[in-house]
């Protein structure tokens, strides 16, 4: 018996659709470029800043070139959003700033432009009030500094 033309009609669109979806998902298992690019080990991956986010999409650390051509490495949490940076900061110093609950800096571990080490302690107030320096000859200096910055004492 004969099939009637809306009989026909139908299975060749409901075939169509079929096919159509199969496509899609047969696609949609396919890695894109990025996807490919990002897995290819030896393949560089040029970007202006990489963003770390958390399952709510939020910001948790951060490499970027802080001014357009100095590295930065920022880390952060719910409270603060830089609670450490890792940075170069052109010739004068390059540096380690880990940051309190209070999203203020506390310590700090830099290598200056003269190429000396320097240990900073801050306090709340983000004042420094204990550093620690290398001289060039290898020997070290302690400041001390009083609640407004102003040196107490130094030792060498």
């Amino acid at each position: 018996m004969p099939l009637k033309k809306t009989t026909w009609l139908t299975i060749v669109l409901g075939s169509l659709l079929l096919v159509s979806m199969g496509g899609m998902l047969l696609a949609s298992t396919n890695p894109t470029e990025s996807e490919l690019s990002a897995t290819n080990v030896g393949e560089p991956i040029s970007t202006s800043a990489l963003h770390i986010v958390n399952g709510e999409g939020q910001v948790r650390a951060t490499l970027s070139l802080w001014d357009g051509d100095h590295p930065a490495l920022i880390m952060g949490d719910e409270q603060c959003d830089r609670r450490t940076s890792l940075a170069v900061y052109g010739k004068e110093r390059t540096g380690l700033t880990l940051y309190g609950e209070d999203c203020k800096r506390r310590v700090a571990l830099e290598v200056q432009r003269d190429d000396l080490p320097m240990f900073v302690l801050r306090d709340h107030l983000d004042n420094p009030r204990v550093q620690v320096v290398l001289n060039k000859d290898g020997s070290p200096l302690v400041r001390l500094f009083d609640a407004d910055g102003k040196a107490l004492w130094e030792k060498l």
